[in-house]
């Protein structure tokens, strides 16, 4: 009793805190007495061979099939486990206990495949198996590779492609180089049900091209061969480039900056430039008063906004690349990339003798394009984009004139919406393609 006594005298709550420290101790003690082989063991209902599963159903779909079974009325199962060979290399997949069926995938070819699945427990004890076959159909890559059509193009070669499935794959272009090896161009990750692949910056002469699917258990299609000229083209020459400001243009002056400029961000940073920074030939980060990106933000006028560029000469264009304006550091990939700033919906006008009033009278609407994201993804944000996305923040994003357009030398762009809707826009860098006019 003098040890209560004395507790209670220096704690309220005396006799609660020393049964504390006694559970406490007694916890402790539980958890030291305990040997490796029980800390080590899975929690779970015992070491007895679990209930088999019962196969309810089978539906075989493109490269795979869905396999549908009825769990067993056991404790003892913890998920179920499919196993499948591909080409002599095992494959498992696992199913949760709280599903019935299980998606097989990765198979190469049209066949027959046996499978077996088991009912595991939570000690990884495996039950007898219940085998069947399944039919794979098509599988994607060869789905794919079989739509594939190539043709040459402005400065390089394209492929039109269908992926009605929607599978992650890659579509690979080759060319036959001097000493008769295959080698690799290009490669594009997709899941487009829809689209075409292009290969730029090749030279004019014929060339023996390649192109392969593959998917993401490298089961690769034959190659397609193809003879082919890439059809001449070159980067138009923006030393030639001037701003030519019409009235319905952006006219905001900015007498700070030096070249005197129409088209400006109000309240720019050092970073932001006049328009003339959208063929300064930059393309990268960091930006500065003397190595600017262009920034159109007046909220006040809002879209659809244009500007007019003298290109200097006469270009049957074949191609515009519009470079989003970048925000990147070591911890934070480009935000403005499919998000903000980032130009989603405009068009291009094209002119040679443009009225001075600045009416559309005079213009020829060269075509109207929207931004596709490569992954095909829809939702703005860094966040929402895969790396081959982001790679259109340093590769640019390109647009295909129509063909047989008239030759110009004035270009309107005109802007109507953004990724991120914004009542404004930006860029880093404008870049056309085509041929002179002599």
């Amino acid at each position: 009793m003098k040890i209560y006594y004395e507790i209670k005298s220096k704690h309220k709550n005396g006799y609660a805190l020393l049964m504390q420290h006694i559970i406490l101790l007694l916890s402790v003690v539980i958890l030291f007495s305990c040997g490796d082989e029980d800390m080590n063991r899975p929690w779970g209902k015992g070491d007895g061979v679990p209930q088999p599963v019962t196969v309810t159903g089978i539906e075989n779909v493109s490269g795979g099939a869905i396999v549908k079974y009825a769990l067993p009325n056991d404790d003892n199962v913890n998920y179920i486990e499919a196993v499948y060979y591909i080409k002599g290399v095992k494959t498992t997949k696992k199913g949760s206990f709280y599903t019935n069926e299980l998606e097989l995938d990765g198979f190469p070819e049209v066949g027959e495949y046996k499978v077996s699945l088991y009912s595991v427990s939570f000690s990884e004890v495996r039950s007898e198996p219940v085998d069947v076959t399944v039919y794979p159909t098509t599988p994607p890559f060869l789905t794919v590779a079989e739509t594939l059509d190539v043709e040459p193009v402005f400065g390089g070669v394209k492929s039109i492609y269908r992926n009605p499935t929607g599978a992650n794959l890659q579509l690979i272009f080759y060319k036959l180089n001097d000493g008769g090896i295959w080698e690799e161009l290009e490669t594009l990750y997709t899941s487009l049900k829809e689209g075409e692949f292009y290969v730029r910056g090749l030279e004019s002469v014929e060339t023996t091209f390649g192109v392969v699917c593959r998917d993401r258990w490298q089961n690769v299609s034959d190659t397609l061969e193809i003879e082919a000229t890439p059809i001449y083209e070159e980067m138009a020459d923006r030393g030639l480039f001037a701003n030519l400001p019409l009235p319905g243009d952006i006219t905001y002056d900015m007498p700070n900056r030096t070249p005197p400029a129409q088209p400006w961000h109000t309240g720019a940073g050092a970073g932001v430039g006049n328009i003339h920074a959208l063929w300064s030939g930059n393309t990268t980060q960091p930006f500065s008063g003397t190595n600017p990106y262009f920034f159109f933000s007046n909220t006040t006028a809002g879209l659809p906004s244009s500007i007019t560029i003298d290109m200097g000469r006469e270009y049957e264009l074949s191609r515009f690349v519009y470079f989003p304006r970048q925000v990147r550091n070591s911890s934070n990939p480009s935000a403005h990339t499919f998000a903000a700033t980032h130009v989603k919906r405009f068009e291009l006008w094209g002119s040679n003798d443009p009225n001075p009033d600045g009416s559309w009278a005079s213009w020829t609407l060269i075509g109207s394009f929207n931004s596709v994201r490569p992954s095909g993804n829809p939702i703005p944000g860094d966040e929402n984009s895969t790396p081959e996305d982001r790679i259109v923040t340093t590769n640019g994003e390109n647009f295909d004139m129509p063909e047989g357009i008239e030759p110009y030398r004035y270009i309107r762009y005109r802007v109507f919406s953004t990724w991120g809707n914004q009542p404004y826009w930006a860029s880093i860098q404008f870049q056309f393609f085509g041929n002179p006019v002599e």
